[in-house]
Order: structure tokens, then sequence, then C-alpha cells
């Protein structure tokens, strides 16, 4: 008995049988059962998730003998033909190999004459993105106004490359990536009826592997179903298909995340060893940090068995984001790298190793608000607190504990305050109260944004809990002169939380831009 490989084998026949496709397969089935067709359809979406199938079953439901129906009979002559791509009204162009405008004409005219034994004569033009130029200018026409016994089918997965002028003259159905749950389901449901017995663990690796396609996930069951008599398992996938095994891609992101180098290199010279692919390996290891990317953002809603999402969520506990983010970069921007490297073992092993040697990131966020409250070190470096910063120790007891002693006390130990205190004019100092006054709403800004730290060394000199108050004595409505930008830079560096971090980091202030 001539055997059929089970992509064919369970080829969609009906719109019910077509998976993860109701939003398109409804609306056709619809539109038939209503007589509202339209002349040309553009199907769109990747590779293997249904796209001629509907149209085959579209061809089916407006050519059947036993009527025009939602639901073909798939019994009659015409049915049977059609699923047999042998009926002689419908015709499936592959566009990848009959680009030219000569094939486009010869269609156009043979589009001219009326069906030899179906109603419409249909035209099913598969990979329509790739013909020419000159090709979509010649089926304009047509598709404009086509004979009424002529449906035109286009099928692309570059919708993209699908001129405007096409695209308009036709009802456009975007087909998606199967969901991960329904290729698993219809995999099962075809083993079951074939008697192939598999894992349900191994069925998941099958589907995850597709990409949302059910045709790449159905030749891959075909591929493994070869295997023997015994019950297919994930090692046996992982092997028949090529895939770098789960355990080693857990030792492969442990030693990463650890900063193991000795593991980190071990790991890679297994997989060479065994002959895996070392691209392979690299686009895996980009999908796994991918998902502890996204993991630790807080989204969890990612298609990966129980077992593996614990075992990420395990892994970025005690990593940052800013971590996984930086690495996950470092591969994207070296992906080239590999993929045109003659000596791809020693390209891999540098690129990763680029990863474990880099320095520590520490959450951002969290470094702000640790100087913001100054109720905790920096977790960036060993603390060095031999003694508190010049400005915050107490004056000499003969300085006068006065507004204008605070000035002189100013002027000798903080220059940059100093300077901000210089555009202010006192208007009453009262028992607990300081109160100022600035010539404009700009510098009224510059002044309060300095007010916590210079609260802490007012108080620190009067030795109470003193309150600064700072108003505006000019019409707080006239706009303020644009700052030079060497005063939006001296600014910015003297802002103590600016000053905080650059001291904690020993860092340098690269530019400054003014806030629109």
């Amino acid at each position: 008995m001539h055997y059929q490989v089970i992509a064919r084998k369970f080829r969609p026949q009906v719109f019910e049988d077509v998976v993860g496709q109701t939003h398109v397969t409804r609306v056709i089935k619809n539109a038939i059962e209503m007589e509202r067709l339209p002349h040309a359809f553009v199907f769109s979406g990747p590779r293997g998730v249904g796209k001629t199938s509907v149209a085959r079953i579209l061809a089916k439901a407006i050519n059947c003998r036993e009527g025009i129906s939602g639901t073909p009979c798939n019994r009659c002559s015409l049915c049977e033909e059609i699923t047999t791509s042998r009926a002689v009204d419908v015709f499936e162009i592959d566009a990848a190999s009959h680009t030219g405008v000569d094939n486009i004409r010869d269609l156009i005219e043979n589009s001219r004459y009326a069906p030899s034994v179906a109603r419409y004569k249909t035209f099913i033009i598969d990979e329509a993105h790739m013909l020419s130029k000159s090709a979509f200018n010649a089926l304009l026409k047509t598709l404009e106004e086509p004979p009424p016994h002529v449906i035109f089918i286009l099928a692309t997965t570059e919708l993209s490359k699908i001129p405007p002028t096409v695209l308009s003259r036709c009802q456009r159905y975007d087909f998606r990536r199967i969901a991960l749950e329904d290729i698993v389901t219809h995999l099962k449901a075809i083993t079951d009826r074939e008697g192939i017995r598999i894992d349900a663990e191994a069925l998941m690796v099958i589907a995850l592997q597709a990409d949302g396609g059910m045709r790449d996930a159905q030749g891959m069951l075909e591929h493994v179903a070869a295997t023997g008599n015994g019950a297919i398992t994930v090692k046996e996938v992982e092997d028949m298909l090529g895939l770098v095994g789960r355990s080693t891609m857990h030792d492969l992101l442990i030693a990463l995340v650890n900063r193991d180098a000795p593991s980190l290199l071990a790991v890679i010279d297994q997989v060479y060893r065994y002959g895996q692919d070392l691209s392979q390996l690299y686009r895996a290891l980009l999908e796994q940090m991918r998902n502890m990317m996204v993991l630790k953002a807080g989204y969890e809603n990612i298609p990966l068995p129980l077992e593996e999402k614990a075992f990420l969520q395990d892994l970025v506990r005690d990593s940052s984001f800013e971590e996984i983010h930086r690495a996950l970069g470092v591969l994207i921007r070296a992906e080239e790298d590999l993929k045109f490297s003659s000596l791809p073992k020693i390209t891999l092993e540098t690129i990763l190793l680029r990863i474990v040697a880099a320095p520590n990131l520490v959450d951002l966020q969290q470094i702000l608000r640790l100087v913001a409250s100054r109720t905790a070190a920096l977790p960036l470096s060993q603390p060095q607190p031999p003694s508190p910063p010049e400005k915050y120790r107490r004056p000499p007891a003969s300085t006068p504990r006065s507004w204008e002693g605070f000035l002189s006390y100013a002027r000798d130990h903080d220059q940059a305050l100093s300077a901000i205190l210089a555009k202010t004019e006192l208007l009453s100092e009262d028992e607990g109260e300081v109160r100022l006054a600035v010539p404009s709403a700009f510098l009224a800004e510059q002044v309060n944004r300095s007010l916590p730290d210079m609260l802490k060394r007012v108080r620190a000199f009067f030795q109470s809990e003193m309150r600064l108050k700072v108003e505006v004595c000019a019409d707080p409505n006239e706009a303020p002169p644009r700052p030079r930008p060497s005063e939006i830079r001296s600014q910015a560096a003297n802002t103590p939380m600016v000053k905080e971090i650059v001291s904690e980091f020993d860092g340098v202030i690269k530019d400054v831009k003014a806030r629109e």
C-alpha cells in the first residue's frame, strides 16, 4: 500500500479541521453561505499555518456538486479532484518558479474562458510576493475587472512585498501563528490515531520547535516516529532533530549566571565534540535568555513546560534585570559574528566569555532610591567611610548660629551651595524657619532642586529641625531666561544625587542636555 506522509494524510478537508485560524475560516464560511464572495483574496501569514489548505477548501466549497456551501461534501468527483490536485478548473501556481510577466499573461488568457466542469475557475497563486513588478502590473487589470466565473487567491508569507495597488483589489485575511497548546493537542490526536507512542513532554518539544507552524510540527513528528516501537522520549526527539539537550542548556545557563568560565567552556567543548550545530546552540541560548528577561520583567505568559519555567524563575531570582538585558544584548549584537565565522567554536567562546567577564550591573532604580534615601550603602563597591564628608561636619563652636553665619560657613566649605545661595535674599529668620526670596521662577526651581541636601546642612549647622521656604518676588509667569550650556552643566554636576553617583562609580559626566 502506498504510504502517505502525516502532513498530507491529516491535511484539513473542511474549515472546521483548520487549527488556530477560526478568525479567518468563520468569516469565509459565512461569506460563502451568504453568497457574498469577493473575486480576489490575499492570505498572508507564516509558513505552514493553513493558507493553501484554506484556499483548497474554499475552492471545494464553491464548486461542490452538491451546491455552494460552507461545508463541502468531500465525496463528489469535483471535491475529490480538488483534494488530489487533479481538478482541471483549479490552478495552483508556484510564483517562486513562475515569476515572469509571460506566466501571468498565460494565466490571464486562461481566465477569459469559462470553466470546463466547475462553477468557478480558481487560481491559487502561492508565494505571490515572488512575482515580478511587471507580472503584478499585468495582473492588475484582471483583478480590477475580473470575469464573473473567476476567483483569485494569493497566498504569501511576506505581505509587505505585495504592491498596495494589488492589495486594494483583494480581500485580505491574516493568518496567525498557531498557539502552542493547539499544536500539542492536534499532534496528540494524530499520534492516537496512528498508534505512535510518544511522551507528552516530547510533543511539547516538537511544538516549540515548530514556532507556530503546523506543517513543520507534523514533519518533525513524521521524522521522530521512525525511532522504534517504544515510547518516544524527549532525549530521542532532541537527538533526532539535532537539538541541544535540556540538561546541556541548563548547565550553560547556570555557568553564565554564576560567571563560571571553566564550566562554560566545558559545556561548549562537549557540544562541539558531539558534533552538534553551534548555531543551533546559539539560537536556543537566545530564546532562553529572552525567556529569562521577560520573566524578570514580570511577564509569565510564555509557552514553556511548567518545570522549565520554574527552573528559569529560580535562575533569575538573584540576577538583576540589567544583567540579563545586557547579556541578551551582547548575544544579539554578536549573532552575525558567529554566523559568518570560519572558527565558530572560538567565536562562541569569545562571545560568552565577554558576558562572563563584564562587570556586574545593579538595578538603576535601586541605586537612585538608595542615594535619595541615604538609608543604606550603595551595593556596588566596598564602603570606605573613614570620616563624614566635609559638608556634613559640624561647624566650629565659634561660628554664630545665624543665617549670615551659615552663609559664611557655606562660602568656606561648599562653593556650589554658596553660589546658589548668593542668588537668594533673606526675607525673615524666625525661630525654626528661614524664608528666602528669589527674583524668578527659574531660580526658585534651581534652589528647590537643591533643597533636600541644603536642609541637611542647615539642620547640621543650627543643630535643630530648621525649615526653609523659597518665594518668588518677581512675576511668576515671566518667562525665565534660557540658561547657558555652561550653567546647565554646572547645575547638573552640582546636583547632590548626581555628585553621589559619580563619586560612587568613580565616573565622569560625558554630556548634559536640558530637559525640554
